[in-house]
């Protein structure tokens, strides 16, 4: 257990109904399937995949890997990655649209795991920052939970899915489902118009 901590000019005073327990975390090294190299993605996610970083593992299937996010926001921040190099949202198309109901599906699963109230009270947030406004050129989805005890800044800025630099997990799908892209904006790294 660790507690947070009020910075006064006095002293640091703690603030016990805000003690929160931290994730049993271990930070290791991916070990990548025998004749697999993530080479064509340079980011750091491609480099965590590779096994030349260290993460904070939480969850892997054959397409997805979840770990701790470096700067956690929540008592539960995961972030889910693609292991196929997806650049973004913008990149996302119709084919994609079991990778991402599969990436919401392991959010859940975590979230039932970790914080089944959360999960019960629907106490979370599941979502992509849409760039310019995305931290890392690898499509990843933050998991947030319990919501509740995020930060005011974090909870309703930073990751607000109702903002025009961050989307909900459940909008991609329908969007994707209905033929449309997934965010409705155009993608500032191309002369093209999402719709």
């Amino acid at each position: 257990m660790f507690t947070l901590f009020a910075i006064s000019r006095k002293s640091l005073t703690p603030l016990p109904e805000q003690t929160l327990s931290a994730p049993a975390k271990v930070c290791e090294y991916h070990t990548p399937p025998q004749d697999v190299h993530y080479g064509d993605n340079t980011s750091v996610f491609g480099r965590i995949l590779n096994g030349e970083l260290p993460a904070s593992t939480f969850a892997e299937s054959d397409d997805l890997f979840a770990f701790e996010d470096a700067h956690p926001r929540a008592p539960l921040h995961a972030l889910i990655i693609s292991k196929r190099f997806i650049g973004s949202v913008f990149d996302l198309e119709l084919s994609d649209l079991n990778l991402v109901r599969s990436m919401r599906d392991m959010a859940y699963e975590l979230i039932r795991e970790r914080y089944p109230e959360a999960l019960s009270k629907k106490d979370y947030i599941l979502c992509f920052h849409i760039p310019p406004f995305n931290s890392v050129d690898h499509i990843h989805l933050h998991v947030l939970a319990p919501a509740s005890r995020m930060q005011m800044l974090f909870r309703f800025v930073k990751y607000n899915v109702r903002t025009r630099w961050c989307t909900d997990v459940d909008t991609v799908i329908r969007r994707l489902e209905q033929g449309e892209a997934a965010v409705p904006y155009r993608n500032p790294r191309s002369s093209t118009k999402s719709t």
